[in-house]
């Protein structure tokens, strides 16, 4: 016995070690990120079957001459601790380490220039225009995400020995409150120079954003959360322009919440504007087994399968309240058995050691996913541009139409949005599939009379994830709302900080004209044009060449109220399908869990019946880690369709609970 006790205490201590020690590598997970946490199912926890009732209740031998059975309730809460690495796994590069959580920066290109701020924006810090912010605007943003969970586990058991010994069926799932929060709580340091229309400071010059009119400050977001919430662009309040933005239709953080600022300049979701919650049931879970029991030892064998009862993925929001496994239909076996270590004489004190494992296959899942772009991770809140081919577009005014260029920015606006994030197209109805999930147990059992204390570990582990592109974009249901539409082909090209529009001549009254000027090497970082001489000129876009209006010499566009010529692309790089990055949103999970449990079984209350109750703890440490061989810059990511995509990443949780039941034979 003393040799098993060893045994087990060392592969406890050994899983401990490996999951309590922090991965000081985290921060090489720069080349993907994760659009959707796939956590472990409420339903799938094999050491919630075994605990509380297995010395009187389950797999019990001589029972040929009926049945018999248990049914029990479990009643459980849980909450995640070690909730940064949540937050490193939907922020990733983005990442700056904070006092307490993790934080993001988002800073304008001009941000540098405030008076008190650093001499340079730093490297990972997110690009402000992206989000329509002013060019010197500079906040923190910090999350500290958190799941809790209220779980009502239904369990029915029953014993076949009367047709076959050692045969069972058992029936299971929990209803579940899921609840999240990514708890995002912005610091603004600089809001942005106040402007007017004549000074423009911290805002957009004529022909950056707007082919009519400049920018002010004050007709932009004022803080990040605005845009991540999916607020609508407030420029259509002011002035006379009709340039149209879509907001933020998919991975928003929180909805849309305007106005909460406290008296320190800090933003907030109010109250429980970022929190999301769903009640439903999780998995119908079923397996019909068989034990081959001896004396003292058993060995067991079942054929399992679960029915997704829970929630769908949808992609609304980056952090959304999930119920189940993400509807997928499970299949799988069980293997197991138990070896009763010691018993005394009269069989009232016993030590046993269990051992079960559950293994499934998940198949293919209908889900909505938002993706980023290939090699740009948080592509996703870049700002694209609307292109039109240049044949399409009116001829009055007479140069409205660019001679070197098949398509251009779409300046009358012939479509409902001439800007869009990027998340409002790539976001896609996809099937996913996962191979293996691995739910294993080990524990042992003491039970005196009465009496039963469970002493485990629990480790549970997923396969990576396999994303295939769904070919039906139709909503039939209310299966995808917001709506997923089609692929919108030769549409949407990255803006960057590129100028979109070009003007005929150096005078105020300059016809503008838009061009085709696209940044594909630009990240949410920072544009291809940044650091440059004239950067408002265009001179990094994809294959640069001057803007012309008409085909003569002398006829280039300018830059407004400047002689200096502007540049368009030739031709300009338009975002396709086939640049959205499947791989890099696939993921694994793995997480080891030590649990105990206390409880009593009154044996003697009826002739037929046997009630019992208990209670528990348990902790639980998902594992989380990027890739150390994959190469880093977070301004222009190298080689990263080499390094591997698959990342892991689980929940860390506590949970404390009760069960009760009753057994008959």
């Amino acid at each position: 016995m003393k040799q098993y006790s060893k045994l087990f205490s060392l592969i406890v201590l050994l899983g401990a070690a490996n999951v309590m020690s922090r991965d000081n590598d985290n921060d090489n997970n720069n080349n993907h990120v994760l659009p959707f946490i796939q956590f472990r199912s409420q339903g799938r926890d094999t050491s919630r079957k075994l605990y509380g009732e297995t010395p009187y209740a389950i797999y019990l031998g001589d029972r040929e001459d009926g049945c018999y059975g248990t049914f029990d309730i479990t009643v459980q809460y849980d909450q995640t601790f070690r909730n940064k690495e949540i937050a490193e796994c939907l922020f990733g590069p983005a990442i700056v380490d904070g006092d307490c959580d993790r934080t993001i920066v988002i800073s304008g290109l001009e941000a540098a220039a405030v008076p008190g701020a650093q001499t340079t924006r730093g490297p990972r810090e997110l690009m402000a225009e992206n989000f329509l912010l002013p060019r010197d605007f500079r906040s923190t943003i910090s999350f500290s995400p958190k799941v809790q969970d209220v779980v009502v586990n239904f369990d029915f058991f029953m014993g076949l020995d009367r047709w076959c010994s050692g045969l069972y069926f058992r029936l299971y799932g929990p209803v579940v409150w899921n609840k999240t929060r990514l708890r995002a709580e912005e610091n603004v340091i600089n809001a942005g120079t106040a402007t007017t229309n004549d000074d423009i400071g911290g805002g957009y010059t004529q022909g950056f954003f707007d082919p009519d009119f400049a920018v002010p400050t004050q007709a932009l977001f004022n803080r990040a959360l605005q845009f991540f919430g999916g607020c609508t662009f407030p420029r259509a309040s002011y002035g006379d322009s009709d340039i149209a933005v879509q907001p933020l239709r998919f991975a928003k953080f929180s909805n849309c919440n305007l106005s909460t600022v406290n008296t320190n300049n800090r933003c907030h979701d109010d109250c429980d504007s970022d929190s999301h919650h769903k009640t439903g049931f999780a998995e119908l879970r079923g397996e019909f087994g068989w034990n081959y029991i001896r004396e003292n030892y058993r060995f067991l064998i079942n054929l399992q399968a679960a029915a997704p009862t829970g929630s769908k993925v949808k992609s609304e929001f980056l952090f959304p309240a999930q119920v189940g496994n993400g509807h997928h239909w499970e299949l799988g076996v069980g293997l197991g058995g138990a070896w009763r270590m010691w018993c005394n004489e009269d069989a009232e004190r016993s030590l046993n050691f269990i051992v079960e494992a559950d293994i499934t296959h998940l198949f293919g899942a209908k889900q909505q996913l938002t993706f980023d772009l290939k090699c740009k991770p948080l592509s996703r809140y870049m700002l694209a541009e609307r292109m039109v081919p240049t044949d399409s577009l009116p001829t009055e005014p007479d140069n409205a139409q660019l001679v070197n260029g098949t398509f251009q920015f779409d300046i009358f606006g012939t479509e409902d949005f001439q800007y869009a994030p990027v998340a409002n197209f790539s976001t896609r109805k996809a099937k996913v599939t996962i191979g293996v999930q691995g739910d294993l147990v080990a524990m042992f059992n003491y039970t005196c009379r009465g009496f039963s204390w469970d002493l485990g570990y629990n480790f549970w582990a997923m396969s990576c994830s396999k994303i295939k592109l769904s070919c039906d974009d139709d909503c039939d249901k209310d299966d995808c709302n917001p709506i997923v539409q089609p692929f919108p082909v030769d549409t949407w090209a990255l803006k960057g900080d590129a100028s979109v529009v070009g003007f005929v001549s150096a005078d105020a009254d300059a016809v503008a004209v838009g061009l085709g000027a696209t940044e594909s090497k630009a990240t949410i970082f920072t544009g291809t044009n940044t650091g440059a001489t004239d950067p408002l000129s265009n001179p990094r876009i994809d294959n640069f060449t001057p803007a012309l209006q008409a085909p003569a010499p002398g006829n280039e566009l300018f830059v407004f109220e400047t002689e200096t010529a502007i540049n368009t692309s030739n031709p300009p790089i338009l975002i396709s399908i086939d640049d959205l990055d499947i791989d890099g949103a696939e993921q694994r999970g793995l997480s080891h869990k030590i649990f105990t449990h206390f409880s009593y079984t009154w044996r003697d209350c009826c002739d037929r019946w046997a009630p019992y109750v208990g209670a528990g703890f348990s902790a639980e440490f998902g594992s989380h880690h990027g890739h150390d061989d994959c190469p880093t810059n977070t301004t222009t990511p190298v080689a990263c369709d080499t390094c591997p995509s698959c990342q892991s990443c689980a929940l860390s949780k506590w949970a404390v609970e009760i069960k009760g039941g009753v057994s008959f034979h």
